[in-house]
Order: C-alpha cells, then sequence, then structure tokens
C-alpha cells in the first residue's frame, strides 16, 4: 500500500459563482506556492455554484490542486467544513476565492502552526503593520468596525478582528474543531474562534495587507444584525454541551499538577 504524504500546508478555497476570476486565484496561488520550500496543496470546494465555475475548476485540477464538489450551496463555513475535511496537510489555512490578502501571510502563518505549534492563526486587520482600511470604503470599515466591537463585548474578548478572511489551523484542531461548527455563514468566524477560546487553545494573530477589494456579498446593516443574533446564542450552545470535544479538550490541556491519586505518600 502506497503511504499518504502529507504536506505542510493545505490552502483550502471556498468558491462560489467565481467562473470570473477562480482560474487566475488558482494559478496564482500555484505559482506563488511552487515558489516556496514547503509542500502544498490547494483544496478548492464549488459550494453549488450555478455558473461555470465547475468547468474552471476542473481545467485547473492536478496533482496540487483538488476539487471538492457540493451537491448544493451552504455557505462558506459548510464549504469549509468539507475542505478542511478534504485537507492532509499539517497546517491547514483558509482564505477567499479571490485571495484578497498578500500570500506571504499564508507561508508564515504555516511557520507560526508547522514550527512554533500554535493552535490558531488569524489574520487581524487592525494591527499594527496591517495594510487594510485605506483599501476600504469608509462605510464598510465603519460597519465592520462596530459588528466587531459588539462582538467582543459578546463572545471574544481581546480579540479585535474576527472577520478577518484569512486563518490557520495545525491539522489536528482542524479536524477536531471544523465538525463542531453549526454556522454556515460569516458568523461562523466568531464561532470558530469563540469555541477555540473556551478550549484555551493557543491563538495567534498576525497583520494582513489587502491586495483586491472585491465588492462585498454582505448586507452591511441586516446581515449584521442576524449575525448577532446567531452570536448571541453562542453561549447557550456551549451550555448545552453542543460543542463537546474530548479531542480539543486534550489538544488545550494545561495540566500542571500532579493528579492527588499519583502524588506519593506523604
Amino acid at each position: 500500500m502506497t503511504a499518504v504524504t502529507v504536506p505542510d500546508l493545505s490552502l483550502v478555497l471556498p468558491v462560489f459563482n467565481a467562473a470570473l476570476f477562480v482560474e487566475r486565484s488558482l494559478a496564482e496561488a500555484a505559482e506563488f506556492l511552487g515558489r516556496g520550500s514547503l509542500s502544498w496543496e490547494i483544496i478548492a470546494v464549488d459550494d453549488g455554484s450555478t455558473d461555470d465555475t465547475a468547468a474552471r475548476l476542473a481545467a485547473r485540477s492536478g496533482e496540487n490542486v483538488r476539487i471538492v464538489s457540493l451537491p448544493r450551496n451552504l455557505g462558506k463555513f459548510g464549504a469549509l467544513r468539507a475542505g478542511m475535511q478534504a485537507g492532509r496537510g499539517r497546517c491547514r489555512v483558509f482564505t477567499d476565492a479571490d485571495l484578497p490578502f498578500d500570500l506571504d501571510a499564508v507561508l508564515y502563518m504555516a511557520r507560526l502552526v508547522n514550527d512554533r505549534g500554535f493552535h490558531v492563526v488569524t489574520g487581524d486587520r487592525t494591527l499594527m503593520g496591517s495594510d487594510y482600511r485605506p483599501h476600504v470604503s469608509r462605510r464598510r470599515d465603519t460597519a465592520s468596525a462596530a459588528f466587531s466591537f459588539l462582538v467582543r463585548m459578546l463572545v471574544t474578548g481581546g480579540l479585535f478582528d474576527t472577520q478577518c478572511g484569512l486563518k490557520a489551523f495545525r491539522s489536528d484542531v482542524a479536524e477536531a474543531l471544523f465538525p463542531l461548527l453549526a454556522e454556515n455563514g460569516f458568523a461562523g468566524d466568531v464561532e470558530l474562534l469563540y469555541v477555540a477560546l473556551k478550549y484555551n487553545l493557543e491563538i495567534k494573530r498576525v497583520p494582513v495587507r489587502l491586495r483586491r477589494s472585491e465588492p462585498t456579498t454582505v448586507h452591511l446593516g441586516l446581515d449584521s444584525l442576524r449575525m448577532l443574533g446567531r452570536i448571541a446564542s453562542l453561549r447557550q450552545a456551549w451550555d448545552a454541551g453542543r460543542y463537546r470535544s474530548p479531542a480539543l479538550e486534550r489538544i488545550g490541556r494545561q495540566t500542571y499538577w500532579t493528579p492527588e491519586a499519583e502524588r506519593p505518600a506523604p
């Protein structure tokens, strides 16, 4: 039996109706990763597209590019659950299909996960060194800042930017975390960080640089209110045992004392 090669990095891209740019994105990502020293694969998840996306993805499929096709549209995090399960990399990174952020961050995140052992690495557009705000509209920036403030108050404490679409995970964390997620839409970013924080996983924030800004599909007012409603229920779901995971409990455990039963007799 041939052993399955474990790449250093899996880059997961959720794709929906992206026929106009998906071939360009895959070519750019493959060319960039091919210049580095890490072994890699790209997992493109077709989230039930209704345009010519499937044919464009098939044209780019190859040894390092694998396609996962969903029979119907589930939403971003529905696609990411499938992509993270299909990935084989020691580090699994997701970003948007239009590759909005500088790809140097992907390799940096992989090093933080593979070499330094962080469980989760998340891009943060508010950090010093990030280049984001000058490239988006004031309305979008203001709405994003207001949403992030409310999320911090409700669930995530010191994490200032939950919605950055660039996040990396150690393989065992990805395999345990993503099947727990119930959100299919954009609230999934907050849900996954909330669960990671509850399990005391090591989370590293890194600055990001925006390189292209496509029009958002999120309605900044109505969708934000809906997302906040969903996010407000996370604590209730946690208390009800919805996110029970012995694997994450083991990964995040920090036991620095000897259990009573194992202590030597005085």
